[in-house]
């Protein structure tokens, strides 16, 4: 059971909750969420407030007073951040789409910071992911750099 999150940084990340279950939690038969080894019952999941909820499994936590009480079975963001890897499908990267441009193009970072009026250091951590751009320097670097049209597409 693997699940594709798009979370609020911009990350595709994947969870591999097969992983998680067996290997990483090491959940065994006895454990209320070993019923989410199951897909039926694993597809039963709700989204709620960023937190993955399944109301099929009930753990019990102690209140306040002391009292064991039932509640679903719940995953927040935080955890499930610390537990995915980068979802490699999903990977978007502006910079290595213009590396790949501008590499098409036979030019240097030279050339293009020249032509598009930056610096070779900002074409660099653009390219590789250590710099976000603005929409209009994009479209600066790609028309006036790599003398190429921008164009964005969303389906």
């Amino acid at each position: 059971m693997r699940v594709s999150v798009l979370f609020s940084n911009g990350q595709n990340r994947l969870l591999d909750f097969d992983d998680i279950f067996r290997n990483k939690w090491k959940v065994k038969k006895k454990d209320p969420e070993s019923l989410l080894l199951d897909p039926k019952e694993f597809a039963k999941v709700q989204l709620n407030n960023y937190t993955l909820s399944w109301s099929n499994v009930s753990i019990h936590v102690t209140s306040n007073r002391g009292k064991m009480i039932p509640v679903a079975f719940e995953v927040g963001a935080d955890t499930l951040l610390e537990l995915s890897i980068p979802d490699e499908n999903n990977h978007f990267s502006i910079g290595s789409i213009f590396r790949k441009a501008r590499l098409s193009a036979n030019l240097s970072q030279e050339e293009v910071a020249a032509r598009s009026g930056t610096s070779r250091t900002y074409i660099t951590k653009l390219e590789s992911g250590k710099s976000d751009v603005e929409l209009m320097t994009l479209k600066k670097l790609v028309e006036a750099g790599l003398n190429m049209k921008l164009q964005l597409e969303i389906k």
